[in-house]
C-alpha cells in the first residue's frame, strides 16, 4: 500500500501529559450538576462514546495509520448534490475523491465522527468522473465544492496527484469551454506545506493561480484556544499558515475574502477570544465568515469531551449543558449531529454579529440554522441582509455567487438529488 508523511503534527493525546480517558457516566453527570438535565438513553450514549474513545486510544486509533489504498470509482455516475439540509439555496456538487478517514484528523470529524481509524481510500480515476461531470452541467450555474467528506488537500490527495489533478480538470474543462457557468469552490485547513507540495511539477498554489475568477478558496477555521484546535485538528496547518495561503489567492486573483467559521465551541465563545479572532481575519483581508457551532452526535461529545476535561476542566459542565438539555434532543442537523440548545447559539451568535461588524466583516449563514434560530430570535431571519454578506455577494456556506451576476435565484437550473 503506498504511504504517507503528515506535513503538519501538532498534537497526540499519548503526549500529553498526564491524560487519562474519561468515562462519561452517571458519577461524572452527576460530579457535573447535571443529573436532572440528562435521560437514561443519553446517558448511555455519552457512555457508549467515553468506552469507544477508551478503545480508540489503547490501540493508538486515535489517528489514521500512514497508509492508503487506492481504488478505482464507477464513472458514469453523477457527483452528490451538496444538501444536507434539503433547503439549501445554491446548486453544489461533492467532489469526494477518497473516502474513509481524512489524514487531517479532525477529532470533531462530522463525517467519521471522531473515529479517524477508518482506512483511507483514494479513488484514482476520480478526475474521469468529474470530468463528465462537468460536461454535462457547463450551462448550469453551479459550484463544484472540493471537498465536504474529506479535506481538498489531505496529504493521501496531495502525495498521489489527485488534488493537481482535480484542478488540472477544472483548468481543462475551462480552456475547452470559456463561457461555462461552472465554479469551484474550495474549503480548506491546508497550510503552506500543503499547497507548496509538487506533482509534475506543478504546486497546488501555482495550478490554483490559473483559476482565477472561476474559482473561489474558502478558508477553514474554527474558534478555540490554540492548544486545543492543536490536539483537535492535530495535522492541519497552523491559523497564520491558513491564513497566508488564502492571502497568496488573493494575490494571484481568486476569490479567497470568507471563512468557514466552525466549528464553534460554545464555552470557549467568550468576549476577548471571539475579538481575537476576528481581528486576526480582518488583518487577513478576510471580508465574511459563515459561523457554524459544533454538532456532533452524543457519543462524539464524549471525544470532545476528553480534551475540555484535559486542558479546562471547569468548562465541561458547561460544554455538556448545551447539548444535553433533554428539549434539545430534536435540535438535530443530520443523521444524529446534535446542535446546542437555541438560546445559547442566539447569544453567542450575536456576539460574533456585533464582533464581526466592527470589523467590516459581514456573515453568511447557513439556511437550516437560520430556521431553527429565528423562531427564538427575529433578527436571526435578516442576518445576512443586516451584516452585508449578500452585498458582499456570499450567501450560505459562504459561496460566493457574486460570480454568477445577478442572477442569484438558481431555481431554475436547480440540480436534483435523484
Amino acid at each position: 500500500m503506498p504511504t504517507y508523511t503528515d506535513l503538519e503534527t501538532h498534537g497526540d493525546a499519548h503526549c500529553l501529559p498526564g491524560f487519562k480517558p474519561l468515562l462519561v457516566d452517571d458519577a461524572l453527570i452527576e460530579s457535573l450538576g447535571l443529573p436532572y438535565l440528562v435521560s437514561a438513553e443519553v446517558r448511555a450514549a455519552l457512555a457508549t462514546g467515553s468506552q469507544r474513545y477508551k478503545m480508540l486510544f489503547d490501540n493508538n486509533a486515535l489517528q489514521p495509520s500512514s497508509t492508503y489504498l487506492e481504488e478505482k470509482v464507477v464513472v458514469d455516475q453523477e457527483l452528490e448534490v451538496h444538501n444536507y439540509t434539503n433547503i439549501c439555496p445554491t446548486n453544489v456538487f461533492e467532489i469526494t475523491p477518497s473516502s474513509g478517514s481524512c489524514s487531517i484528523s479532525c477529532q470533531y470529524c462530522l463525517v467519521t465522527d471522531g473515529n479517524q481509524c477508518k482506512p483511507i481510500t483514494v479513488y484514482t480515476n476520480y478526475t474521469e468522473k468529474l470530468r463528465a461531470s462537468l460536461e454535462r452541467n457547463k450551462d448550469k450555474n453551479v459550484f463544484y465544492y472540493f471537498s465536504p467528506k474529506t479535506d481538498a488537500f489531505s496529504e493521501p490527495l496531495l502525495f498521489s496527484g489527485i488534488s493537481h489533478d482535480i484542478l488540472r480538470t477544472f483548468i481543462e474543462h475551462n480552456h475547452r469551454h470559456p463561457d461555462t457557468r461552472i465554479r469551484l469552490f474550495i474549503c480548506s485547513k491546508a497550510g503552506m506545506k500543503h499547497v507548496s507540495v509538487a506533482h509534475r511539477g506543478d504546486t497546488i498554489l501555482s495550478l490554483a493561480g490559473q483559476l482565477a475568477g472561476r474559482a473561489q478558496w474558502n478558508g477553514s477555521i474554527g474558534i478555540m484556544p490554540s492548544y486545543l484546535r492543536n490536539i483537535l485538528e492535530p495535522h492541519a496547518g497552523t491559523i497564520a499558515d491558513r491564513l497566508e495561503v488564502m492571502q497568496h489567492c488573493q494575490e494571484m486573483g481568486l476569490v479567497s475574502n470568507s471563512v468557514l467559521c466552525q466549528p464553534l465551541i460554545l464555552p470557549y465563545l467568550t468576549p476577548e477570544c471571539v475579538e481575537d479572532y476576528i481581528s486576526d481575519l480582518a488583518g487577513a483581508g478576510v471580508i465574511n465568515i459563515k459561523p457554524e457551532f459544533l454538532t456532533a452526535e452524543l457519543a462524539n461529545l464524549s471525544l470532545i469531551a476528553q480534551y475540555i476535561n484535559y486542558y479546562d476542566p471547569d468548562r465541561l459542565a458547561e460544554f455538556f449543558q448545551s447539548y444535553l438539555m433533554q428539549e434539545n434532543q430534536t435540535h438535530l442537523k443530520q443523521r444524529s449531529r446534535m446542535a446546542p440548545e437555541k438560546s445559547i447559539c442566539i447569544e453567542k451568535l450575536a456576539l460574533i454579529r456585533d464582533t464581526a461588524q466592527r470589523h467590516g466583516i459581514s456573515i453568511s449563514i447557513c439556511n437550516w440554522v437560520r430556521r431553527e434560530l429565528m423562531q427564538e430570535a427575529d433578527w436571526v431571519n435578516s442576518i445576512a441582509k443586516d451584516t452585508g454578506s449578500k452585498a458582499n455577494g456570499y450567501a450560505c456556506l459562504g459561496y460566493y455567487v457574486g460570480f454568477f451576476g445577478d442572477n442569484d435565484d438558481q431555481s431554475t437550473v436547480r440540480v436534483s438529488a435523484e
